[in-house]
């Protein structure tokens, strides 16, 4: 009997169920160490987007990536682009390349309208 107890013992360990909470643990780290690099990345661009630009481009533009010193904003429309894409060209490119390390380009995409 005793026998079939320590052998009902070891097929438990074999089949034990792996453990869900250190899974979720390490995709929630991973999670956390994303958001603080990009945060690294965005949050300098953000601030200086939201520090030079007009509020009225404000309102139609917003920053969505910044990779390889290229800043990609999101606007409105394309009368939105166009109104950024002048601002740009007369000077706002300069004082965003200053404020932001890395910058070397500024690209426009027209998406939706900025979500709340």
């Amino acid at each position: 009997m005793s026998d079939d107890l320590e052998r009902l013992k070891r097929l438990g360990t074999w089949r034990a169920k792996p453990d869900r909470l250190a899974s979720a643990t390490s995709d929630l780290s991973g999670m956390a160490r994303e958001i603080r690099r990009l945060e690294k990345s965005i949050g300098v661009a953000t601030d200086a987007w939201l520090r030079i630009a007009p509020p009225a481009l404000q309102a139609v533009a917003r920053v969505e990536t910044l990779r390889g010193g290229t800043l990609t904003l999101v606007v409105d429309g394309s009368a939105a682009a166009f109104e950024v894409d002048r601002a740009l060209r007369s000077g706002m490119e300069a004082s965003l390349r200053m404020a932001v390390p890395g910058l070397m380009r500024i690209r426009t995409r027209v998406g939706g309208p900025q979500e709340t």
